[in-house]
């Protein structure tokens, strides 16, 4: 997000704080860049994990794990399993415990701030279809995993984490 130039509550020309924030000398308020939240599942099913295409920009093209932003006062796992049904038709089992991985990045051009959870989710049913802003998918198992391109590489992190946690357990690991 953009920092703003004129403050939301009063409209008055906003002043650069002593941090990271504007301040309104108008009505005093501040406002702040904060990181966007977003959350995005690995599924792993007979020993693959489930990538998807980027159908839209920032890095059209590239892959990722599929998820998206939360929306305001959205809980992520409520957020998750919203964005896994919209983007690929699926229902997902997923909870809390599950995050593993939280991650500042910058989302496209502008500089934009999101702060990215990773979550290992169980595949419970749905007909996989692109939809939404993803152009396709697949199922890679950990060979493949490592010679694409991914959008971000923290997306890349997760699948593998997902992957090797899943071979551990079928292995009768801890």
């Amino acid at each position: 997000m953009k920092p703003f130039r004129f403050c939301p509550a009063c409209a008055s020309e906003l002043e650069r704080g002593s941090d990271e924030g504007y301040r309104c000398s108008n009505c005093g308020r501040s406002w702040y860049r904060n990181s966007a939240p977003a959350a995005g599942a690995a599924i792993v099913k007979n020993g693959k994990v489930l990538v998807t295409e980027r159908g839209i920009e920032p890095k059209k093209g590239l892959c990722d794990i599929p998820g998206g932003f939360l929306g305001a006062g959205e809980h992520p796992v409520d957020a998750l399993k919203r964005e896994l049904r919209e983007e690929l038709g699926v229902e997902i089992e997923v909870d809390v415990g599950d995050c593993i991985s939280m991650v500042p990045h910058v989302y496209g051009d502008e500089g934009d701030y999101v702060l990215a959870l990773g979550f290992l989710a169980r595949w419970v049913g749905g007909e996989l279809r692109a939809a939404d802003d993803v152009a396709a998918f697949r199922w890679v198992d950990l060979d493949e995993l490592e010679t694409l391109d991914f959008a971000w590489e923290h997306d890349r992190t997760v699948a593998r984490t997902a992957l090797l946690r899943e071979k551990e357990s079928s292995d009768g690991g801890p």
